[in-house]
């Protein structure tokens, strides 16, 4: 499988990432990167999908977000130390770039640089629409939202997650939780069984989502966008993209 940020660059600046990279796999639950720890490579995801958490005091972490073949582990923005715990969600297999390697790329390639500032716009506002999300929204409508995230990263491999575990991803009691996943399988959504569930009906979900989850936010429409604005990049001779300087 193909990272969708590489596939959409431009021949020679794909090669550039790739001489540099070299080829990971990972098993699911592998700590990939530490919250505050320093950031020696990047991920470019191929398949299967990552977790970023918060840590809280109490030893717990809850996730913020995820990522799949869309995406880009931290550091491609110039950041030195992780600003979230990484652990994979499923196996997962990528394009690991040192990080000097990145910096260097991105200073002599425009391309390379405008779909990786492209890429942190979309997760910034990702991330601001969940705050939203979780302040108007039902549970069932976020669980629906949460639900398609997870199906457009992963297609129909079965998701590893507990109805606790999704409680504490959606901030809310268990109990709220576990009716909203009842609801769901009884309408044929999807399938329990125990850690994991599997999306046997997507159109359920979209049907019953939230507006969070529309054409400009969905993984599948940001791989589209992110190969699309970078053919633009290159045609244009490394034209900005996003209004970023």
């Amino acid at each position: 499988m193909t990272n969708a940020l590489l596939a959409g660059l431009g021949a020679e600046d794909r090669m550039a990432l790739m001489a540099v990279g070299q080829k990971r796999a990972f098993l699911r639950g592998q700590l990939i990167g530490a919250a505050g720890g320093p950031i020696n490579a990047v991920l470019f995801v191929e398949s299967g999908s990552v977790a970023a958490a918060v840590p809280m005091k109490n030893g717990e972490a809850v996730e913020v977000f995820s990522i799949g073949d869309e995406a880009v582990t931290g550091g491609w923005g110039g950041q030195t130390h992780g600003a979230y715990r990484l652990v994979t969600k499923t196996d997962v297999t990528g394009l690991a770039i040192d990080i000097r390697s990145l910096v260097a790329i991105i200073e002599r390639r425009s391309a390379v640089r405008a779909v990786l500032l492209d890429y942190g716009v979309r997760l910034s506002m990702e991330l601001a629409q969940n705050s939203v999300c979780n302040l108007t929204h039902r549970t069932d409508e976020r669980l629906a939202k949460w639900l398609l995230r997870q199906h457009d990263r992963v297609g129909g491999v079965p998701i590893q997650e507990t109805v606790a575990g999704v409680a504490q991803i959606l901030g809310v009691q268990r109990k709220a939780a576990r009716g909203a996943f009842d609801s769901f399988r009884e309408a044929g959504a999807i399938e329990t069984t125990r850690g994991s569930l599997t999306v046997s009906d997507r159109a359920v979900l979209e049907d019953r989502v939230c507006e969070c989850y529309d054409a400009s936010r969905s993984v599948r429409d940001i791989r589209m966008a992110a190969a699309h604005e970078c053919r633009q990049v290159a045609a244009g001779g490394g034209r900005r993209m996003s209004g970023m300087a």
